[in-house]
This record gives structure tokens, C-alpha cells and sequence, in this order.
């Protein structure tokens, strides 16, 4: 057991080297990007500062595979420089066995991200992204917790147009409601300037509107009114409307949004490719890092640049082919399924392959 623990020790050291290395070079880098804006008379160094902590979790979660990938090759090919790793095989430890304190290594990493994608990076996310509509790149149209120009599909024959929506206090402002025919052609419509969830009774109200019936292409009847029920009945936390980038959402909201666009008729290939992504996340970074393993046991000699050098090279490759099926996913040419694990199964065989090769 005491060679577990001090193959599991000799980790870290790389890990955080490399954590602390990479994620300093690209939030420095999205920093230093944001002053330019410094001379617009309303951004100050706290207001960068403050941006530059709320997206550092994010940019902690995508270094991480890559940090754990350069912490399992840097103390494979510690060892075999050192003689440590042909002493403990000549002690009758097999290979794998030497690889199983690394792995519990990386899967306690992997949980730590998982519950930093879950619970602290969408908050963050949504106060940096007020930050910057707010302080750095002030905009007069944003609003926090409200969507502009929002299209809903109430049923198959409605559609709702809302100007302004703010799910968080249950209210729509300037809405119409277009109900159409069997050859889409409006046959009525309700505007309003507002409409408000009323948890009472679980539906929308209208207030101060008109409702408009479409006799035909040359008459049309309306009638005022101060409030009018609605037909929308969708509780508010269970609409997805914000353009979060799907990459920003834990697996919990993008559920949420796929259950949503599916109900509404709309289009959810973006946002289950990437739920499927996610899921996937915890095997994408232990199939990286063995795949990289047996290739430090063939370095003869320590050499951190080399071993900095492949550890970019596989995370790369890795990163490239998700990309790439993310992309198809999203756009509908293959199973959200196959695009999300796809990359996972194909390095994964690559894996069994080469740990057969080498007899490990």
C-alpha cells in the first residue's frame, strides 16, 4: 500500500504545476484582452478583477483533463527514469497495478470538475456576463435575469412574440399571441402590454390588450380588455429561453432546455449533443490520460519539455476530434449520442489496443 501512496503523492506536483501554469496563461490572456476597455471612462482595474475571478472557475474545469494528463505522464516517466518504475516491476507489481493510484488521482480530479461544472460555474457565469454588460462593456439594452425578442411556440397552431421576458419575476412585456389556421393564415391575435404568471392559478394573464379576430383578408374585429386568461399555461421555471452557450449550463439546465425545446416544437440537437458531452466529460479525461501513459513508460530519461509536449499533442488530438462531432451533432447529422460519446469509444478501443500491444 505505501507504493500507492507515494505514486499517488508524486502526482500532484506536476497536476498543479501545470493547473497553475495554464489556467494563469489564459485567464492573464482574456484579462489583458478586456483592458482595452479601461479608457472608456466607466471600467476600472476592480471591475477586472472581479470579471477575471468569476470566469476563473470555468477556465479551471478545461485545463484540468489537460493538467491530469501531464501529472499521469510526468510520474510514469519519473519513475522510469529513476529506476523506481523496473524496480517495483522486478518486485512483481505488473503495470497496471502502478497505473491504479494515478487513476484514483484523476477520478477524484474528474469529481471535483463535474461539481464545479454543476453548482459553481453557471452562477459565475451569469454574474461575469453581468459584469461586462454592466461595467466593462456597458450596454444600455441588458437587462439581468431578461431575454429580449422571444419566440415561443405555445401549441401547434400559436405562437407567442414577447418583446421583453423575465422568467425570475414571472412577467412578459409586449406580447402577441398568434393563433393560425389550418393553411397558416392568422385567423386571431391578442397584444398586450404585459403578461404575468399567476401561480394561483398555475397559468399567464394578460393585461391592458386587444383581441383581434380575422374575419377574413378584408375584415377584422377587436375588443379591448384589462385582463384576459391565457392559454399558456407553462410554469416559468420550466421555459429555457436564455442564450447561454450550452457549454456555460450543467447537465441539470440543459436537461431543463431540451425538455423545454422538445415541448415547444423547437429544434434540440445543440443542446443534447452537449448534455451527452458532459456526461461523457468523466471518461474523455481517464481515456486521455491512459492513453498517455504507456508512452512515458517508453522515455528512457526525465524530460519535462517532452513530457509537457505530449501531454499538448494528446489533449489536442482529443480536443480536435470532439470538436468535430460536437460540430456534426449540433447540426443534426448524427445521433447526439454517437457525438457526444463518439470521440470516447474510438480513443477508448485506441486504448485497449495499445495497452495489448504493450502487454500492459
Amino acid at each position: 500500500m505505501r507504493i500507492y501512496f507515494y505514486i499517488a503523492k508524486k502526482f500532484w506536483g506536476p497536476f498543479f504545476f501545470a493547473l497553475g501554469v495554464f489556467t494563469a496563461l489564459v485567464v492573464l490572456g482574456d484579462t489583458f484582452e478586456k483592458m482595452k476597455n479601461l479608457g472608456n471612462g466607466v471600467t476600472t482595474m476592480l471591475d477586472l478583477l472581479s470579471y477575471s475571478m468569476t470566469t476563473f472557475p470555468n477556465w479551471l474545469a478545461t485545463i484540468m483533463p489537460v493538467a491530469c494528463l501531464l501529472g499521469a505522464i510526468s510520474v510514469i516517466s519519473e519513475m522510469v527514469a529513476n529506476g523506481e518504475w523496473t524496480a517495483c516491476i522486478a518486485s512483481g507489481f505488473a503495470p497496471r497495478q502502478l497505473f491504479k493510484p494515478v487513476i484514483a488521482c484523476i477520478l477524484a480530479v474528474v469529481v471535483l470538475t463535474m461539481l464545479l461544472q454543476e453548482f459553481i460555474i453557471p452562477p459565475l457565469n451569469a454574474k461575469s456576463v453581468e459584469i461586462y454588460n454592466t461595467r466593462i462593456n456597458p450596454s444600455e439594452h441588458f437587462k439581468p435575469n431578461t431575454e429580449q425578442d422571444v419566440i415561443l411556440k405555445v401549441s401547434p397552431n400559436q405562437m407567442l412574440f414577447a418583446k421583453e421576458v423575465n422568467l425570475k419575476e414571472g412577467t412578459m412585456s409586449r406580447v402577441s399571441l398568434d393563433t393560425y389556421d389550418a393553411g397558416w393564415d392568422i385567423a386571431k391575435q391578442i397584444v398586450a402590454d404585459q403578461m404575468v404568471w399567476n401561480p394561483q392559478t398555475k397559468s399567464w394573464l394578460f393585461s391592458k390588450g386587444i383581441q383581434r379576430t380575422f374575419v377574413d383578408p378584408m375584415d377584422t374585429t377587436e375588443q379591448s380588455f384589462e385582463t384576459a386568461q391565457s392559454p399558456v399555461t407553462l410554469n416559468p421555471s420550466e421555459m429555457a429561453i436564455d442564450r447561454t452557450d450550452n457549454k456555460l449550463l450543467s447537465i441539470r439546465e440543459l436537461y431543463k432546455r431540451i425538455h423545454f425545446f422538445k415541448r415547444s416544437g423547437l429544434s434540440s440537437y445543440s443542446a443534447q449533443t452537449m448534455l451527452q458531452s458532459k456526461l461523457a466529460t468523466p471518461l474523455v479525461t481517464l481515456v486521455m490520460c491512459l492513453l498517455g501513459m504507456p508512452f512515458a513508460i517508453s522515455m528512457r530519461r526525465k524530460s519535462k519539455i517532452l513530457n509537457i509536449i505530449a501531454s499538448m499533442v494528446i489533449a489536442f488530438t482529443f480536443w480536435w476530434l470532439i470538436s468535430m462531432f460536437t460540430s456534426i451533432g449540433e447540426n443534426g447529422y448524427i445521433n447526439p449520442f454517437l457525438a457526444g460519446w463518439g470521440p470516447v469509444l474510438f480513443f477508448g478501443i485506441v486504448v485497449f489496443f495499445e495497452f495489448k500491444w504493450l502487454k500492459l
